[in-house]
This record gives C-alpha cells, structure tokens and sequence, in this order.
C-alpha cells in the first residue's frame, strides 16, 4: 500500500529555533554536549558540530562556542572566513572541564528537546485526533482474511485510541490485526532524539523500534524543521513474555549515565502490542494494574533512579493479544477496564481456502481449489485438527523449499502436501525419551 503524507490527522512540523530566546533547553546542557563532543573529536569545523548536535551555529551555536572561547576551554585551530568554517579544538583546560560533564553523562548526539516541547509535539499528532471509517478499514485490510464482523469491532476500537484485548487460537493474524491497525492510523510522526527532563537526557529515538522516513517520502522532510527530530512511520512495539515491570519505566545505564526511553514512551503515536498475554513472569492482573491510570489519564509517570517522577504523555493504543482463554487470566472487573474484546477465532474451511489462495498468488505458486480441499479432508478433518490461518502459508513455504532444493520449479501434488503434513504436524512420543 502507497504511503501517504496526507494520511496524518495533521501535518505537524517542529520548528527550528533560530535564537537562544526560541530555545527549549538551557544554555549549560548545550555546552556539556560541545565539550563532550570536541573532548572525544579533538578538532571539528562550526558546521560539523552545529550537524552533530542539530542546532543552528548562528543565533545558537556561536555565542555557547564564543562564551567557551572566553573561558578557555576551547580555541580556534584555524580560521578562514566565516566562524561557521572555523575549526575549533580543546584546550588542556576544556578537557579537565569536560571530564566534569562526562560525570554528568556521556550523551553525544543530537540536543534533546524539553519535556514541555515533546508533550506539544504528541499532543499535535495525537491518535485522538485520527478518526477512520468502514472504507479507510476494509483498504488497509486487503489481503487479510477473518471470519465475522471483524472490521465493525476493530473500527470503533481504533477510534477509542485505548485499549483493545485480542484474543483466541495461536496462529490466526492477532499480530497481523495490529499493523494493520497502526496502518489506518495512517502518515507518519516527529519524535526526538531525545528529551530533557529535569536536567536528565532520556533517549528515545531508536533504529530498532522507529523506522524512519526520507524527504520523498513525506513532503514535510523538504520544509525546514528542527533537526532535533526524526520523522517515522507511526511505530508498532510488539513485546511478548519477556517483558517484566522494570523494563516499563526508566532503564538508567549506569555507564553512558543516560536514560534509555521504556518501550510504552516509544510507542506514543502508534500502537503497543503485549503479545503472549498471560505469559509475562509477573501476573496479569499486576500488569493490567500497570496501566489503569495512563489508559484513563493518558499521562504515564516513570521514576528516575534517584525516586524522583517524570510525568510522560500516554498517547497509543495498547494491544493485548493472548491464545490462553481469558477466563484463566482476569476477573471480570479488570475485563471491564479493557475497553475492547475482540475474539480472533479459527477460520472456516471456506476461509481457509481463500487464504490458501491469497498466499499462493502472493509465493506465485501454482492454486487449485482441489489442493486445499484435499489437504483439509486428509490432513485437518480425518485427524481431527482444528483450522490455523498460519498453516496455509507455512505448507507453501515448506513445499517452496523443497522444490528450490530438487531445483524444480515449485509445484502442489498430493506426495508434496503428504510430505509437508508429515513434517509440519509432528507428534512426539513419550516413549521414544524413556532412559534405557
């Protein structure tokens, strides 16, 4: 699907501060950053560090440098022109006062941005503010193929931006109804590099978990804008039994002594999905109490390690997705508090064979309504297996595999699907693991 720019519920553009009076972060934090930066670089031209830390020289970078150079913490090594060109080094008495800012933190890279600015930023991109219809829906959900009234009950959730609970047999798009869902909500968003919160530096932006846009793909990219900020597609987090109550708040790194962003704080303007749910080392209902007052106040509070709280926006869809029953998991009071409950059940053989189709035409595989059909008497029916929609694609993949190693072109018979059930559908014996 064709992205589009337009797709944003606004066209939202960080402005780039021209003059100290404009800027959102104090003086001090900037120099930290320079000295930093010369004290590991040595040597560097204006332009070079107004690049690295994304501000502008004039207006913001050259009066911090001059102040320095008043100080005698750094020096002109040459100079030709313009101050912008000028190369700049430390001097003995700069690294003795950078080694005073690295006790602070060894952060190198883009400015942060204030709190205050990022809390405006979000709020101009905010998912409240997208509202989608039955026809943007059944669009972004071409090619999937589900049972019922599916897109009735995902459209109101979406537009909720709260929370929604997915649940029923593994293997039937959960994970698949997510990106789908963070699709709808179209275009995409400016997140920092990092925010500043009561003189902390907390990193957020990461090529891991963002990804991000060029300049032809968003026309906003081609406009002037705060280099402090990346442009990404509005993100999806999914996390699964690993995640645990520590790794929902600050993750302070005792060496670099900065703040790694926890994964809901990366998930603003998007979706985050907690996969498995139910499997978690800690219980459900711990987990589900974590997010009572975000879901309700759209504000997240994250503690430092000194015990100080940092109130956060809390602007995403959270995703609960399990194949357990969720009886097992909750009561119905907490049930209550999840705003949507959406049952993504196995398919019909109707619908089986239609995905059968879609992932055949997708693989370029050869399709005959005949192959699913026989695959569904001999292999699901007669063994009394239920239907998975994952299972055509994973059968095609096996056979696909198995053509390119005999060097044939791919191709469906009876001998191939036999072959691939038997590998697919393996049952171990208890028996075969006795000690002799």
């Amino acid at each position: 699907m064709a992205f589009n720019p337009l797709d944003n519920a606004t066209l939202f553009i960080p402005l780039e501060p021209n003059t100290s009076e404009k800027l959102d972060i104090k003086t001090p934090m900037i120099e930290g950053l320079i000295m930093r930066l010369l004290y590991t670089r040595s040597v560097l031209q204006g332009h070079e560090i107004a690049t690295i830390v994304a501000l502008p020289f004039f207006g913001i970078l050259e009066p911090i440098i001059e102040e320095l150079k008043e100080q005698k913490m750094i020096e002109v090594v040459k100079g030709e022109r313009s101050s912008i060109t000028y190369s700049y080094g430390i001097t003995e008495f700069g690294r003795q006062r950078a080694v005073q800012y690295f006790e602070q933190t060894t952060y190198i890279g883009p400015a942060p941005i204030s709190l205050e600015s990022y809390r405006h930023a979000i709020k101009e991109q905010s998912i409240h503010r997208i509202s989608i219809n039955a026809e943007k829906l059944e669009e972004v959900f071409e090619g999937l193929i589900f049972d019922g009234d599916i897109l009735q009950q995902v459209g109101p959730a979406v537009n909720s931006g709260r929370s929604i609970f997915l649940y029923g047999p593994p293997g039937n798009g959960k994970t698949s109804i997510c990106e789908r869902i963070v699709a709808s909500l179209g275009g995409a968003i400016f997140i920092p590099y990092a925010i500043e919160a009561q003189g902390q530096i907390i990193k957020l932006y990461d090529e891991y978990n963002h990804q991000a846009l060029n300049a032809s793909e968003d026309i906003r990219l081609q406009a002037k804008y705060d280099p402090r900020y990346k442009l990404i597609r509005r993100p999806m987090i999914i996390v699964g039994g690993e995640l645990t109550l520590e790794t929902l708040d600050l993750i302070w790194n005792p060496d670099s002594r900065y703040y790694e962003a926890p994964l809901q704080l990366k998930s603003n303007g998007g979706a985050f999905m907690i996969d498995d749910f139910g499997r978690q080392r800690i219980e459900p209902k711990v987990l589900l109490n974590r997010w009572i007052v975000p879901l309700e106040k759209r504000i997240d509070y994250l503690t430092t390690h000194t015990g100080t709280k940092i109130d956060v926006p809390f602007d995403e869809l959270i995703v609960f997705s399990t194949n357990l029953n969720p009886n097992d998991l909750v009561d119905e009071a907490f049930l209550r508090r999840i705003r949507y409950k959406i049952g993504i059940h196995n398919p019909s053989p109707e619908n089986f064979i239609k995905i059968w189709e879609l992932v055949s035409i997708a693989k370029k595989v050869p399709f005959d309504h005949s192959v699913p059909q026989y695959f569904i008497q001999k292999h699901m029916t007669a063994k009394n297996r239920p239907l998975r929609g994952c299972i055509p694609r994973d059968i095609i993949d096996y056979i696909i595999d198995v053509c390119r190693f005999k060097q044939v072109d791919p191709t469906m018979s009876a001998e191939l699907l036999d072959e691939a059930a038997e590998a697919y559908f393996v049952t171990f014996k208890s028996n075969d693991y006795v000690m002799p």
